[in-house]
């Protein structure tokens, strides 16, 4: 793919490097992956007593753990309150969309009590609505929320959408106070930091080329040589390939666009958001943005260019998407532009499950930063045993994507004819 620009998140932060430690010739656990949920497992586990080593193909967080938008909330399920009660009952409902508000609640605890420095502020988040139908809609799910599972809620009308985002692209909206943001690559960086203070070993540039079961445990080939595990974990999400079958059959890989403007005055963030606060919308293939850490830059996400097309053609691309909030930006404007990818799943939940004699973990469809922590905890609690790593997902099974070879390119069409409809209802908006 052509290269656009490195990714905002790298400029001052360079990789982490892993310590050089004496390998063991058995580990308790083996975890395939360097993101949040890899180290975050890894670190809970090390300080429970384990022996662990992290294995990463590539630099550690190189996935989506570092090139995400550092967008912090409660990550409800897709089909919400009501798809969730008509697919499995109230009260699995309940406690479904009730673990959002646990794991932001818990990673909010987390970063204050390791003291992790990576820009982590609770500014709230402002979601746009761009039909009256959406925005019903949006109401109704809010109040739903709040009287079962305690989501604090504001909702504005269009001069209040206008005060929120500076633009006349919404007929109303809702802020979410308990939203924020944060600085991805420094927490990916912050957490492997921490597991190797806590003993665990991290091999970077190490892929794993295949694993089996064996007497006692699982034997993994890498390019470093053979290693022996009694557990393994497999935390690949997104980046998972056709070397562990098990994670790749379940998941289906989703590339992201990510771009950053050039630096702006002070006044002109504040224009675009007064309060900066993070930034969504309603549709099916919606956009995302917020201020940078820094406050100098503003930073856009979602399905918005063709990565295999030209620099300068992305850039037309994404400027094309963002005119409809922000006319004012063209293409110039943007100086940063990178892409990631993030797993979805075919029931729109993540997951936390044992298969073959292997605990998989993943599958956060695009909301990851506060579930991989809160689920690599549960994961860590339930291989050491002794309770307390119950999680309301356990009773979903992780299933298989149906036609998997075929699933990214049917993601592409979907994504065509979902971004088709969407401009038909702004279309009747405008009519």
């Amino acid at each position: 793919m052509p290269a656009v620009s490195p990714s905002l998140w790298d400029l001052d932060v360079p990789d982490h490097v892993p310590l050089i430690r004496q390998p063991l010739p058995r580990y308790d656990v083996a975890v395939i992956g360097a993101g949040y949920s890899g180290l975050a497992a890894a670190l809970f586990l090390a300080r429970l007593g384990r022996s662990v080593l992290v294995l990463e193909a590539e630099t550690v967080g190189f996935g989506c753990s570092s090139r995400n938008g550092g967008m912090v909330g409660p990550s409800f399920h897709k089909l919400g309150m009501a798809g969730l009660t008509r697919a499995y009952g109230p009260e699995a409902a309940q406690a479904l969309m009730g673990a959002g508000m646990q794991a932001l609640d818990a990673f909010e605890r987390f970063v204050a009590d390791e003291g992790l420095e990576c820009d982590f502020r609770l500014t709230g988040r402002f979601r746009g609505a761009r039909t009256e139908t959406d925005l019903r809609g949006m109401l109704a799910e809010c109040a739903r929320l709040r009287d079962q599972v305690g989501l604090p809620f504001e909702p504005v009308d269009a001069a209040g959408a206008r005060a929120q985002i500076g633009s006349d692209a919404y007929v109303g909206g809702v802020i979410y106070p308990r939203d924020g943001g944060l600085h991805p690559k420094k927490l990916v960086n912050a957490l492997a930091q921490r597991a190797e203070a806590a003993g665990v070993e991290i091999r970077s540039h190490c892929p794993v080329a295949g694993l089996r079961p064996e007497a006692g445990g699982h034997l993994l080939r890498t390019a470093q040589g053979e290693v022996r595990a009694d557990e393994v974990v497999i935390a690949t999400n997104g980046y998972s390939d056709r070397r562990l079958p098990t994670m790749n059959d379940r998941v289906v890989p989703i590339w992201v666009t990510v771009a950053a403007t050039r630096a702006m005055a002070p006044e002109r963030i504040r224009e675009m958001s007064p309060g900066l606060r993070m930034h969504g919308e309603t549709g099916r293939v919606f956009l995302w943005s917020r201020p940078s850490p820094c406050g100098t830059r503003f930073i856009f996400g979602g399905r918005m260019a063709d990565r295999t097309a030209s620099p300068e053609r992305q850039r037309r691309q994404v400027a094309a998407k963002v005119a409809r909030i922000f006319p004012a930006l063209g293409p110039e404007a943007f100086e940063h532009l990178w892409y990631g990818k993030i797993a979805y799943t075919a029931d729109h939940a993540p997951h936390l499950n044992r298969i073959e004699g292997m605990w998989h973990l993943g599958g956060y469809c695009g909301s990851g930063v506060t579930r991989s922590i809160f689920f690599a905890q549960a994961l860590a609690r339930k291989i050491a045993g002794g309770g307390g790593g119950e999680l309301p997902f356990d009773r979903l099974e992780f299933p298989r994507v149906p036609f998997r070879p075929l699933a990214p390119q049917v993601a592409r069409l979907l994504t065509r004819w979902y971004a088709g409809l969407d401009a038909r209802d702004l279309r009747r908006k405008r009519g």
